[in-house]
Order: C-alpha cells, then sequence, then structure tokens
C-alpha cells in the first residue's frame, strides 16, 4: 500500500480534533510534516503523541524542503486562498477548511489553480459526512415526504473562544472575515444547498447580541430555491441549549435530522385549521455509530488512491462562498440579495 506523505499547516484546533487524528488512523498516510508559527499550537500537537518527522513556522519553507502529497490548510480565513494556491502549485492534493476564502475573488484565484495544477480539492463542509443527514438526504432523494418546499437549518453552541479554540482569531474581523455567520451559517448554507440546490436569493440580519467582541454573534436569514421553495437559517455564539439541526417539510412530511435527540425522523400525515392531525412518525437513523469529523477523514483519506474528484469540492465552497458574502451584503444593506 502506497504511503501518502501528509502536510499539516496550522496546527490549532481544527487540526488537533479533526485533520491529525484522521491521518493517523489511516493506514495509508504518514505524517511528514507540519507547520504553524504559534509554537504553543506545535506543542500541544506532541503533547498529544503525535509526532511528525519535520515541524516547520514557515509553511513557505515547509513546501519548498518537502514533496508532500497532501496538505491540510487548518489556518485562519484569511490565509485560506494564498495557501491553498500555494499547496496546488507544490503539487500537492489539498484539504481546505472552510469558508475557502473571505472574498470571492480569492475563491475564484483558488479555483483556477486546481484547474491550473491539475491536482483535487476538497472543501470540509463536514456536515455531509453526518450519518442523520445522510438518512435525510436519501430519504428526500427517495420522495418519502414529497417535494420540499421548506427547510429550517439551526446550527448553534457558546462559541469557538475560549474553550475550543487555541487564539481568540475567530473574532478578529480581518483575520475570520466574519463572525458566527461565516463560522457556522456557511455550514447552514452548505447542507441546504447540498440538501435542496443552489440558493437564488437571501434576506440576511446579523447581529452582535451578547458576546463584547467586533463580528457577529447571531445571524438570521431567509432563503429562497427559486420560486417553489424556500427555508431559514438561524446560527450563533451565544447558544446553551436548544434545538440543533436540520427540519425539511415536504408536501407529504417532514424529515427531522435531529443533532440534539441523535435521530433522523420522518412524520408523515396531516393536520388542520381544527387541530385535528393525523400523523404516523418514523425513526430513519438512530445515533450515529461515528461522528461527522472522523467519517470526513475516512472518505478522503480513502479518496485519495481512487480517481476522480473529492466531494465537496471548490465548486461546492465557491457556491456556498457567495450565498456567505450575499449574506452579509444583505444584512449591511437591509435588502434582499439575488445569488447568480
Amino acid at each position: 500500500m502506497k504511503k501518502f506523505k501528509i502536510g499539516v499547516i496550522g496546527a490549532g484546533a481544527i487540526a488537533q480534533a479533526c485533520h491529525i487524528p484522521g491521518y493517523v488512523a489511516a493506514r495509508n498516510c504518514e505524517l511528514t510534516a507540519i507547520a504553524d508559527p504559534e509554537e504553543k499550537c506545535l506543542d500541544m500537537v506532541r503533547k498529544r503523541g503525535w509526532k511528525f518527522s519535520r515541524e516547520y513556522r514557515d509553511y513557505k519553507k515547509m513546501l519548498s524542503n518537502e514533496k508532500l502529497d497532501v496538505v491540510s490548510i487548518c489556518v485562519p480565513n484569511k490565509f485560506h486562498a494564498e495557501i491553498a494556491i500555494a499547496c496546488l502549485g507544490s503539487g500537492a492534493d489539498v484539504l481546505l477548511e472552510k469558508p475557502i476564502a473571505t472574498s470571492l475573488k480569492d475563491g475564484e484565484a483558488i479555483r483556477a489553480a486546481v484547474k491550473k495544477s491539475g491536482r483535487r480539492l476538497m472543501v470540509g463542509f463536514s456536515h455531509r459526512f453526518n450519518e442523520l443527514n445522510i438518512a435525510a438526504k436519501k430519504a428526500i432523494e427517495e420522495g418519502k415526504i414529497g417535494k420540499p418546499y421548506m427547510i429550517r437549518v439551526r446550527f448553534a453552541h457558546t462559541g469557538p473562544w475560549p474553550g475550543w479554540a487555541k487564539t481568540d482569531w475567530f473574532y478578529n474581523p480581518e483575520i475570520a472575515g466574519g463572525g458566527a455567520l461565516m463560522d457556522m451559517a456557511v455550514h447552514a448554507f452548505d447542507i441546504a444547498q447540498w440538501l435542496l440546490g443552489s440558493v437564488s436569493a437571501i434576506t440576511c440580519r446579523t447581529a452582535t447580541l451578547r458576546k463584547d467582541i467586533a463580528v457577529d454573534d447571531n445571524v438570521v436569514a431567509i432563503m429562497e430555491f427559486g420560486d417553489k421553495c424556500m427555508g431559514y437559517v438561524e446560527c450563533g455564539w451565544t447558544s446553551p441549549a436548544g434545538f440543533l439541526g436540520i427540519e425539511i417539510m415536504g408536501d407529504n412530511g417532514v424529515i427531522y435530522s435531529d443533532y440534539s435527540q441523535n435521530k433522523t425522523i420522518i412524520v408523515n400525515g396531516a393536520s388542520s385549521p381544527s387541530e385535528k392531525m393525523e400523523m404516523k412518525t418514523r425513526i430513519l437513523k438512530d445515533g450515529m455509530k461515528k461522528g461527522s469529523w472522523i467519517r470526513q477523514m475516512e472518505y478522503f483519506t480513502g479518496h485519495l488512491e481512487k480517481a476522480g474528484d473529492f466531494s465537496p469540492g471548490i465548486d461546492d465552497g465557491v457556491s456556498t462562498l457567495k450565498v456567505v458574502l450575499s449574506a452579509y451584503e444583505s444584512s449591511k444593506k437591509s435588502k434582499r440579495v439575488e445569488i447568480r
């Protein structure tokens, strides 16, 4: 079996929680090089017992010195485009964390670099690998609730810092490019498009409701999917509890991908203004065997040996970035924004 030489750029929270453990678990990967200017993050990696052959403070020096097959990019959002383009140019396949960039110009530059280099790039939209969502998508495609006309997505927690993130860069607008919308609604928009197709217009409101930070800590957005389907997203960094997951309503029923209860549920039937209800509830998926990050990394490392592009790929990354940036434009201008 070929051993792929793995490089990781950025040794912070997502590298430690997802990328590095995924490579360690894969039989076809070897930890070759890691780069991060923060000594404390490199030290955390060492203390976890993960041994890279070489460590660097500068990713450029790493790419110059090493011949890597694969690079994970786990750095703050501002640096995604620059580093992704450099990695692709070095001849490596890339696993790029979301959002792919903070501007559409940079997103398109990455797409051009993928095409020019002939290498492959996967975007870390981990919710696509959630077993609850996979069960929901299968049921939708099989017509179990008829034609969808509405989706609700709620992804929320108490925020990345303090507690999870290793530094507070998430709250720096110049480095992060935005707040809860850029960090969490990007997942919500991607999963909505994965389930129902492209968002054609958006109306959004961002706000900083609780945290003393320079970026948004909550977002509410109304999505349109053409003329016959719409939906809404609620994401935030201030939620200690509440429903987490996805609700998809169709002409003949509803599917709940309920993260809080760890179940995917389908309800068919009818309700009327008389309050009479005739409902039939079934469980489509009861619990997950593996977490989304584990499944994402299993897919990625397993696909390294196969021909063909990764999914989600660069086109998915650009499409979702358009929705994110249109949402910020909508909030700033207090208007509905069409997405072309």
